[in-house]
C-alpha cells in the first residue's frame, strides 16, 4: 500500500471564516480530508495570535468558531485532524530548538516582519520576529509533504525549508523538507473595494452566515464609484460585486450582470440581490452543518484531533531532542 502523503495547513484564530476563505481554501480542505491517499492535519493558529495580544475571551471564543466554521465547510474529523495550535504543547517545545538554528538577521529581514511591525507599531513583540519560527515548528513537526499555501505564504514556506536543511546539515538528515500545495489563486474582493476579503479587516461575510446577515453587508458594499445613478454604465471588471459573481455565479448570470453593468440595463442594488441568492446557494450546505454543531460537538472534534496530532510529532520532537545532546 502506497503511503499516504501527510499535508498540514494552520489558519489564525482570528475571525470567522469568509467567503474568500471557503472558496480559496477550506472547501478543498473538505475535499482533501476525504481523500484516501492523504493524512490531512488542520490547525487553528492561537499561539500565532498572541501576537496582536487579543482580549483573551474573545480569543477563546475566536478559536472554537473558526473550527466550527471549518467543520461546517465539510472537513471529516474522523478522517482528518483538526486542532488547536495550544493544544499541541511539543510544537512550542520544537519551537524553541528550532530558534538556535535559525539566523537573527534572516528574521529581521522577512518580509512578513516588516510589514506586521509596521501594522502594529505600537506592539512590535518578539512573537512578531519568531513568527516564522513557529511556522516552521508547525510544519516539520508532524513531517508534512504537502503544506497548501498563497502567495504571501511563500516566503514562511521557505524559511521552514531553510530550517531544516541548516537543522539537518548540523545534526544529519532528520527533518523532512516540505514541498508547497498549490492550486490557482483566489483572490476574492472585499467589499470595501481595498484590496482582497480579509478576515482581520472585516470586509466579507461569515460561510455560515444567514442570507439576512449576508445582506446587511452586501447592501451597503463598494461598488464601481463612475455609477452615481442608476442610469450610469458602469465597469464589472473594477467592480467588487462583478468580480464576485464571477466566483458564484452561473454563466448565465455573470453574462447578463455584466452587460446590464455596461449598459446600464441593471442597477447596483439588483445585482446585489442577485448575487445574495446564488451566495446563499452556494453556502447553504454549509449552513445546515454549522447549525447541526454544538459546542460538545466542536470541542470533542478539537480533542480528538490533537491527541492524534501529538503523537504524529512526538517522535519527530524526540529525534531532535536526541540529535541535539537532550
Amino acid at each position: 500500500m502506497t503511503e499516504r502523503k501527510v499535508v498540514l495547513s494552520l489558519v489564525r484564530a482570528t475571525g470567522r471564516l469568509h467567503l474568500g476563505n471557503y472558496l480559496g481554501a477550506a472547501r478543498d480542505f473538505a475535499e482533501l480530508s476525504r481523500d484516501e491517499t492523504k493524512e490531512c492535519y488542520f490547525g487553528v493558529a492561537d499561539l500565532h495570535a498572541l501576537t496582536t495580544l487579543p482580549d483573551p475571551q474573545e480569543l477563546a471564543a475566536s478559536s472554537r468558531a473558526v473550527a466550527r466554521d471549518y467543520l461546517a465547510a465539510g472537513i471529516d474529523p474522523e478522517r482528518a485532524s483538526l486542532f488547536l495550535q495550544s493544544a499541541v504543547p511539543e510544537t512550542s517545545e520544537l519551537f524553541w530548538l528550532l530558534t538556535n538554528v535559525t539566523a537573527a538577521g534572516e528574521l529581521q529581514r522577512s518580509k512578513t516582519f516588516k510589514e506586521m511591525s509596521a501594522k502594529q507599531a505600537d506592539n512590535v513583540n518578539a512573537g512578531l520576529l519568531n513568527y516564522p519560527i513557529l511556522m516552521a515548528a508547525d510544519i516539520l513537526g508532524p513531517e508534512a509533504d504537502l503544506v497548501p499555501v498563497g502567495e504571501d505564504q511563500l516566503a514562511h514556506l521557505e524559511m521552514a525549508r531553510n530550517i531544516a536543511q541548516r537543522f539537518n546539515h548540523r545534526y544529519g538528515e532528520l527533518l523532512k523538507t516540505p514541498e508547497g500545495y498549490r492550486k490557482k489563486a483566489i483572490r476574492i474582493p472585499g467589499l470595501d473595494g481595498k484590496g482582497k476579503m480579509s478576515k482581520s479587516d472585516g470586509n466579507g461575510f461569515g460561510i455560515a452566515d444567514s442570507p439576512e446577515d449576508i445582506w446587511k453587508v452586501l447592501q451597503p458594499a463598494y461598488t464601481d464609484p463612475a455609477r452615481k445613478r442608476r442610469t450610469d454604465p458602469g465597469n464589472p471588471e473594477i467592480c467588487p460585486i462583478g468580480q464576485i459573481h464571477r466566483f458564484v455565479s452561473p454563466p448565465a448570470d455573470v453574462e447578463t450582470i455584466e452587460t446590464g453593468c455596461r449598459t446600464a440595463g441593471i442597477g447596483c442594488v439588483d445585482c446585489k440581490k442577485i448575487l445574495l441568492g446564488n451566495v446563499t446557494e452556494l453556502l447553504a450546505p454549509v449552513r445546515e452543518r454549522a447549525q447541526a454543531l454544538d459546542d460538545a460537538a466542536v470541542d470533542d472534534a478539537l480533542r480528538q484531533g490533537a491527541a492524534r496530532a501529538r503523537k504524529r510529532i512526538q517522535p519527530t520532537l524526540a529525534k531532535v531532542r536526541k540529535a541535539m545532546g537532550l
